[in-house]
């Protein structure tokens, strides 16, 4: 273990800073998750959001996704160019718009997570071991790190 608070924070720094450029690294590389597109990491990532955020606007969807809602709406835009999503108001609520996955889209969302489960088999085994405890503790570590983060922006 570590001798101190201050030699687990250069440990936990570092781990983190390699972290953040392996993703950058990952998010490079464009895949096509079964619908024909090629998509990067961030592109399929915004459409998970979608996805497993029904009924949500785009300021709610960029937040979800930890992106400015400018950035997040080019996104959704492209996907929306793509035939991935599409755009919908309710009858009673012209102002709001929001977003679904088309049937191209959702055939995307799939392949996502067929992608990851032919490529990341041991990963996802690993994550079984953890108690709900662990994972909790996790899930805290990561959301504190991510409001860190947000302080620099």
């Amino acid at each position: 273990m570590w001798r101190t608070l201050e030699d687990f924070i250069k440990v936990m720094d570092e781990s983190m800073v390699q972290l953040c450029n392996r993703a950058r690294i990952v998010d490079d590389k464009c895949r096509d998750y079964g619908c024909g597109i090629e998509m990067s990491a961030r592109e399929i990532h915004a459409l998970e959001i979608v996805c497993n955020h029904p009924h949500r606007n785009t300021t709610e969807l960029a937040e979800l996704a930890g992106l400015q809602k400018g950035t997040f709406s080019k996104m959704v835009r492209r996907l929306e160019t793509w035939g991935l999503v599409e755009r919908y108001q309710e009858a009673d609520d012209r102002k709001q718009v929001f977003f679904r996955p088309t049937p191209l889209g959702e055939r995307a969302y799939q392949g996502h997570y067929a992608f990851h489960e032919r490529t990341s088999p041991d990963t996802y085994d690993y994550f079984h071991h953890y108690t709900e405890e662990e994972q909790a503790s996790i899930l805290t570590f990561i959301r504190h790190y991510t409001q860190y983060l947000k302080e620099y922006l």
